[in-house]
């Protein structure tokens, strides 16, 4: 797959738009619901809340009007379609001793129907299961895959656990373990303090179709070790594996996970040209891988395709490729994306990482202030040749600790789409002159774009790096990318749009005295 072809998987945004492909997650209705508790504090039990679960449809949990919390003494199980709702106050705890929730579908059949588990406006704390699934697990078993979907909506997940059990390098899932689930959509939840081997707040095998908008993954931990052959650490947040399968996440943010091997923030392993990995507007900040034997702070992408709209990776931190790490067949695309203050400890490439078989193109793409600790490669990390074509992408300020091998980038890139511009021109460390800098591509131009030191919110979902007025990258930029069928973006990665002569970079500076949609003066 040629990676201009993989617009096809994007929509592309119009002024301001908020979003472009996921499937918006909203709340389900409930039509006469069963209710389980009198509206008092105390009044719901396990054994009248899994009868309610037993018999499926519309469920309502009422214990008043304040926050309260049922711990389960004994796992609960759901094995039919249903709609479990907490009204927003209802907290449904392990007691630090067992998982919450079992998800089980019991008709073997190959033609067995398909149904939904839908659970909304409620919280599931301190759980606790060996292996698979602290909070929530969905099992296969013995019946056909893909009859059963998963869909949370406004949930919060908070100290939930899945340690290792010795058995199996894919356990994990602190929060939540899929196995061959057709469905899972998130939307409006919050995943914090879980742990697992892998994916420390979620974890998908063979699930065929994931969908998360509008959610926060924080200080989430995968904490086995050795990778896959091995223990685990893979995903701090969330990992997935499997292939035919596609996810996409939306307007969310992956905030201080830390992870032992792989992808602190996001781990996917896909294999086939029929799975795909989507973000759009999508933070990666202070991801931290945290062993000396692996590496990928932000996220770890292979073998599969993969597109990223309005992106930033920022402060993520690892061994080797702080912020992007893609490996094997996997074509790619970046438009809008910026990388910001993100390391690589001993190895290179701090933004990211980029494998050399694969056709990938960045497009108005901002790569600032990374720092490869110990090595070089700062900005991007990739073999010669490549298929690697970038424009209107900006390198400034990337550092190497070997002054001597360049810092932007240890190869160009083969293919030059326009438009591109790197700074500094000559690698300098205290009084050592270490050479002058390759261009990232044939036709790069060397200028200080005047960038601020760190990303900031500067309007819309991903925080950027504003452009000064005199910052030459103002209208300097391509209309078109040279040799290829892909578009610059028709906005920034704020959403506003391109006025004029493009902007190279990830931000366009709007013209003087013009509002943001938001009420604020342009910066």
């Amino acid at each position: 797959m040629r990676a201009a072809s993989l617009l096809l998987l994007i929509a592309l945004p119009g002024p301001l738009a908020a979003q472009s492909f996921c499937t918006p997650v909203t709340a389900e209705p409930l039509d006469a619901p069963t209710v389980v508790g009198n509206g008092t504090p105390g009044s719901i039990t396990r054994t009248a809340l899994q009868a309610a679960l037993d018999a499926g449809g519309p469920i309502l949990l009422d214990q008043g009007p304040a926050p309260t919390t049922v711990v389960v003494d004994q796992t609960l199980v759901a094995g039919r379609g249903l709609v479990l709702d907490g009204g927003g106050l209802v907290t449904l705890s392990g007691g630090n001793g067992r998982r919450i929730l079992s998800l089980v579908n019991p008709d073997p059949r190959p033609d067995a129907p398909q149904f939904t588990v839908t659970l909304q406006n409620i919280s599931f704390r301190d759980a606790r299961s060996s292996g698979r699934g602290g909070a929530i697990y969905k099992e296969h078993d013995f019946e056909f895959p893909h009859k059963l979907s998963l869909k949370l909506v406004n949930c919060l997940f908070e100290n939930n656990h899945a340690p290792l059990d010795g058995s199996t390098q894919d356990d994990g899932g602190g929060a939540f373990y899929g196995e061959l689930l057709q469905r899972i959509d998130i939307g409006g939840c919050t995943f914090r303090n879980n742990s697992g081997s892998n994916g420390g707040a979620l974890y998908s095998l063979g699930s065929r179709e994931i969908n998360i908008v509008d959610s926060v993954f924080e200080t989430n931990a995968a904490i086995g070790t050795g990778g896959n052959p091995g223990n685990g650490g893979n995903g701090g947040a969330f990992g997935v594996d499997g292939g035919d399968r596609r996810v996409d996440v939306c307007r969310s943010r992956f905030i201080g996970n830390t992870s032992n091997a792989f992808g602190a923030g996001f781990f996917s392993v896909m294999y086939d040209a029929t799975s795909r990995s989507r973000f759009e507007d999508v933070e990666f900040r202070g991801n931290r891988q945290l062993s000396n034997s692996q590496h990928s702070g932000g996220a770890y992408i292979q073998d599969g395709p993969w597109a990223m709209e309005r992106v930033s990776f920022i402060d993520n931190e690892a061994r080797g490729f702080g912020g992007l790490f893609v490996a094997g067949n996997a074509p790619g695309l970046i438009r809008n994306g910026t990388f910001v203050g993100n390391i690589a400890r001993e190895g290179l490439g701090a933004a990211m990482a980029l494998p050399s078989g694969a056709p990938i193109e960045i497009i108005n793409t901002t790569i600032a202030h990374n720092v490869s600790t110990a090595a070089f490669a700062a900005g991007i990390s990739i073999g010669s040749p490549n298929q690697l074509r970038l424009a209107n992408t900006v390198f400034a300020y990337n550092r190497g600790g070997n002054v001597f091998v360049n810092w932007a980038m240890n190869n160009p890139a083969s293919f030059d789409g326009g438009g591109n511009q790197q700074w500094p021109a000559q690698r300098q460390s205290g009084n050592t002159n270490g050479g002058a800098e390759t261009p990232v591509t044939a036709g790069a131009s060397f200028a200080d774009p005047l960038l601020p030191g760190a990303a900031a919110n500067n309007g819309g979902f991903v925080p950027t790096l504003a452009a000064p007025a005199n910052s030459p990258l103002i209208n300097s930029g391509v209309a078109s990318v040279a040799g290829s069928g892909t578009p610059v973006p028709p906005t920034d990665a704020r959403g506003e749009p391109r006025v004029g002569a493009v902007d190279r970079g990830s931000f366009e500076r709007q013209p003087d005295g013009r509002i943001f949609f938001d009420g604020f003066e342009t910066p």
